[in-house]
Order: structure tokens, then C-alpha cells, then sequence
């Protein structure tokens, strides 16, 4: 099998993983940089418990991985040859781009640091 040949059952479990909203729009934030659970949080208004579940869909589908850094755990896409094809061919597919968009404009505002704080609110 080649780098570029998945598996059917892989790209059932993307194809899945995918298909729901906020797990796509989690994706698409993570082509910015890598994230931890409370910057999704603040991006997509949701709660910690329901990220951590589509993130660890996400991760059973091979789309992102994860890392501890330091009190943080970042995730990231996953660095799988066919994860970045795929993104860049839904993309040159994909028209409604006004809350990808938005999402992203969050991404680059959102910070650990701004996640301390909210914590510590909370």
C-alpha cells in the first residue's frame, strides 16, 4: 500500500468524524495551529465535555493527534500524508467559507494564556 492509499474502513471513520459540524469546524481551525480543549471551547461556544468527545473521534479517525505541553495538551492535525490532501481537496470544493472564516479570525486571538484566566473564573 502506498502513502496514499487508506484504508476503506479509515476513510469510512473520517468520512463520520467529519460529517458532523463542530468536528469539521475543529479541523479546519487546527490547519491554523495547533489548539488545546479550552481555545476550541472559546471558538466554538461549547462545552469541555462535548470538545473532548469530538476530539477524541477526531483522533480515533486519525484526523488530529495530541501532545502534552507543559499543563496544556495541544492537538494538532495529524501529520498522516492523506489528512493534508484531504482538507485541501475539500476545500477547493467548499464555497461557504463566512464561518470557517470567523472561526479562524477566534483562532488567532484565542490563547493558553486567555484559557488560565477563564479557568480560574470559573
Amino acid at each position: 500500500m502506498s502513502e496514499w492509499e487508506v484504508p476503506m474502513k479509515q476513510v469510512i471513520n473520517i468520512m463520520k468524524a467529519l460529517g458532523e459540524e463542530n468536528r469539521f469546524r475543529i479541523v479546519m481551525m487546527l490547519r491554523e495551529r495547533p489548539l488545546c480543549v479550552c481555545e476550541i471551547c472559546s471558538v466554538l461556544d461549547i462545552s469541555f465535555s462535548t470538545v473532548s468527545s469530538h476530539l477524541k473521534q477526531l483522533s480515533y479517525a486519525g484526523l488530529v493527534e495530541s501532545q502534552k505541553d507543559g499543563r496544556w495538551v495541544m492537538y494538532r492535525l495529524a501529520e498522516d500524508a492523506f489528512v493534508p490532501e484531504l482538507l485541501k481537496l475539500i476545500m477547493s470544493r467548499f464555497n461557504d467559507t463566512k464561518q470557517l472564516e470567523m472561526d479562524r479570525q477566534l483562532v488567532l486571538k484565542a490563547t493558553p494564556e486567555k484559557c488560565s484566566a477563564l479557568l480560574r473564573m470559573e
